[in-house]
């Protein structure tokens, strides 16, 4: 028997057995091809970093110290700050 390579796009491997005397062929589904695994593999690792990012400068955004006052970048706040440097 000899092995015949398949190329398909489906994110299988497959492979093909012939045997030259008889002309007798066979295949398998081995799994997933190797650049099946190695793409999916890359884009969790994209995702989970981009979790990771997210996360990280939501954890790094100052929290209010006083409820009820606006933030420091509103107009409003950049007003009572003013006032509250003046007294």
């Amino acid at each position: 028997m000899r092995l015949t390579e398949k190329d398909n796009s489906s994110g299988r491997d497959f492979r093909e057995y012939t045997c030259p005397g008889c002309g007798y062929s066979d295949w398998e589904d081995i799994g997933p091809a190797l650049w099946q695994i190695l793409s999916d593999d890359r884009e969790e690792s994209r995702a989970s970093k981009a979790d990771r990012e997210s996360a990280s400068a939501q954890n790094s955004q100052p929290e209010l110290s006083k409820q009820g006052q606006p933030p420091a970048g509103s107009l409003w706040g950049r007003l009572l700050a003013w006032l509250r440097k003046g007294k």
